[in-house]
């Protein structure tokens, strides 16, 4: 198995480190714009010398700044399969809803067909699907740790977690992180964990593209207490900040500050083993003996932004399912919104992730790109004004990314609109990638909630009292257009094409004032410059509604004409005189010739009362804990999943009820 020494490479001559570095003619990080490019390391020496000066601000900003929040960034209805080779297997069965075809994404529910593999909580569950009148549960297995999700390839579950570990073998530092449990499922009914791998951080999301899967991760890495109590020593006579000063005296200040404390946080970094500067791993064959902690990354495979970024690292770590093999590069900065196409891999860094908390906040967004083979090597970098919705805000089509991007300040509440939302298309040449067109300032004042890029269209949403539809051409990258709009109350935050001239949208309706009515699917015909709304269903409910593909496009599934979604309701009975709860699966049937029609709804509220309860604090035999999640189709079939089971339904007559499947059935009294 092939795994990286923290010294791997270091005694390369010069001209042969150039090379590792570079991952094509022209791509050398070195080479690209100062103020965007990700800088390399040549040894560790270089490393402490970075981290000393990171270090060295967060101290600043800890006791001179406004303070720092980092802010999480947050992603057709499943693609489909072939008809499997095995022919007692289904022909016809829906899986994750990507993004791209061909690029896997991470999810709690993965499926083959004949099996499905639910991740809920800590508990992996396995349930033959098939046939469907025999679905039954074959197998739970406690992974002991919050499950973040799945990756499945032919035998291979990779089960991704979020984990906390104080054991001595990894330092006395707060060590937790993202653990990955490979588990052999060739026999469903006993899956078996072969091998664990334990990553120091935390997971922002992940790809599998064939057999490769990579992952981004980002770690915390752990200031020295000493270094803290730098901060309110007596001994060091600080200076104190005078908030009613102007901008020029706090600065000076903080110079001030800065000159005491430079030669303290060089002798705590100089005295730091390098292990203490990059994320740990740990690789583990079960039942082999005891694995060592290692660095998970060199020194010379670590890039440095141009911007001093907060002490931490994001990891692109890269695992060969075939082989076995585990690589990583990293970035001494955070990264939170990951898109990937086949062939490359982009993370967006916004502004705030570099801001100290002190001077101009300026609204824009840095974009790494790494090419995905053998390894992920950095590419290319470059930057858009504003910051990313999610990772629709980033397409890749005939070599060209394209980004929608809000420059408007709905964060931080200065009270700034800088300008809009922005449609950029830049291009990777000779490692930056540089503007060649866009379309500036969309709906100043407003802000995206939605956007799918598509071959050469492009569509965005835009809201603050309504919800403008914008429909882009993205035929000319060097001269992108705005096609025309569509305005109607609400707002959508997920878009799926139907066809090539049909949108289906999930969002809120809502009036003309700006007051949002209730959770809403539209159709839009997007087949002339200027979209129309061709019908709209709307979730009536006394007091709220809502779904979790609002904002996971993974609980949406479209496929047979048929869209199914979890949706949550809460209603008051007139006749019985209380309030009451719908947790359940909404289905309709959509297309462009007929529209919208609900054709049933499936309720797990039975699966509730024939179990043992979820909840650790209790349960009071109401059907409202039990939280929907996923759908999935296996030919005609409709499998609803949520947290207490599955249920088998008819899929264009939900009322018909084929199976039920209980994940913690209750003991027979």
């Amino acid at each position: 198995m092939h795994t990286r020494s923290l010294f791997h490479g270091a005694l390369l001559a010069a001209p042969l480190l150039a090379m590792a570095l570079t991952g094509c003619e022209g791509n050398n990080a070195n080479d690209m714009p100062e103020g965007i490019a990700l800088r390399s390391f040549n040894n560790c020496s270089q490393l402490r010398d970075y981290a000393e000066e990171v270090v060295l601000e967060q101290l600043i900003m800890s006791r001179y700044g406004w303070g720092w929040y980092g802010m999480l960034e947050d992603d057709m209805g499943g693609d489909t399969n072939a008809p499997t080779s095995e022919s007692a297997g289904p022909d016809d069965y829906t899986t994750t809803n990507n993004q791209e075809a061909g690029v896997d994404e991470i999810d709690i529910v993965k499926t083959n067909g004949t099996h499905i593999f639910h991740a809920e909580g800590q508990e992996l569950q396995i349930v033959k699907s098939w046939p469907v009148e025999d679905a039954m549960l074959l197998a739970t297995l406690d992974m002991g740790e919050y499950i973040r999700g799945l990756f499945l390839r032919d035998d291979t579950l990779l089960v991704l977690s979020w984990f906390y570990d104080e054991q001595e073998a990894f330092s006395d530092r707060y060590w937790g992180g993202t653990r990955i449990n490979f588990v052999d499922v060739s026999d469903p009914s006993d899956p078996v964990v072969t091998r664990q791998v334990d990553i120091e951080g935390w997971l922002a999301d992940g790809r599998l593209i064939d057999e490769d899967a990579y992952l981004v991760i980002n770690t915390w890495l752990p200031i020295p207490q000493e270094a803290w109590e730098l901060l309110w020593s007596d001994d060091l006579d600080l200076p104190e900040m005078d908030w009613e000063a102007d901008e020029e005296e706090q600065d000076r200040i903080r110079d001030e500050a800065r000159a005491i404390l430079s030669p303290l946080v060089h002798d705590i970094v100089d005295d730091l083993d390098i292990s203490d500067l990059v994320p740990l791993y740990r690789d583990q064959e079960i039942g082999a003996a005891d694995a060592d902690v290692e660095p998970l990354i060199a020194c010379n495979d670590v890039f440095r932004p141009a911007n001093t970024a907060q002490f931490s690292m994001m990891s692109i770590v890269h695992i060969d399912l075939d082989d076995g093999d585990l690589d990583a590069t990293g970035v001494m900065a955070d990264g939170w919104t990951v898109y990937a196409s086949q062939d490359n891999l982009y993370v967006a860094q916004t502004s705030w992730w570099w801001w100290w908390g002190w001077g101009d906040l300026d609204l824009d967004t840095h974009i790494h790109k790494f090419e995905l083979g053998d390894e992920p090597v950095y590419a290319a970098a470059g930057k858009v004004d504003g910051w990313l919705l999610n990772q629709f805000s980033m397409s890749e089509y005939d070599g060209y990314l394209r980004v929608a991007s809000t420059e408007t300040d709905w964060w931080w509440g200065t009270g700034e609109e800088q300008g809009g939302n922005h449609v950029t298309v830049l291009e990777d040449q000779d490692g930056t990638l540089t503007e060649v067109g866009s379309i500036r300032d969309i709906a100043p004042g407003e802000r995206i909630t939605g956007v799918r890029m598509m071959g050469d269209e492009g569509y965005v949403v835009t809201f603050e009292w309504i919800d403008p539809l914008w429909k882009i051409d993205l035929s000319d990258p060097e001269n992108p257009t705005l096609e025309g709009e569509l305005e109607l109350p609400g707002f959508s935050t997920y878009l799926h094409p139907l066809g090539d001239d049909h949108l289906i949208a999930v969002g809120y309706a809502g009036t003309m004032e700006g007051q949002i009515t209730g959770l809403a699917v539209n159709l839009f015909d997007v087949s002339d410059d200027d979209p129309t709304l061709a019908d709209q269903f709307t979730l009536e409910s006394d007091d709220w509604s809502y779904s979790e593909a609002l904002w996971d496009h993974h609980a949406f599934t479209y496929h047979r004409d048929t869209l199914s979604i979890p949706v949550y309701t809460y209603d008051y009975d007139e006749v019985y005189g209380y309030w009451e709860g719908f947790s359940g699966l909404l289905v309709l049937k959509i297309t462009a010739e007929d529209g919208i029609e609900e054709i049933g709804r499936v309720d797990h509220k039975d699966l509730v009362l024939d179990s043992e309860c979820y909840y650790d604090y209790g349960c009071y035999d109401d059907y409202w804990y039990a939280w929907m999640r996923r759908s999935v189709y296996v030919e005609d079939n409709l499998f609803s999943i949520s947290n207490y089971g599955m249920k088998v339904n008819d899929l264009l007559d939900p009322d018909i009820e084929i199976a039920k499947v209980l994940y913690h059935p209750a003991a027979i009294q």
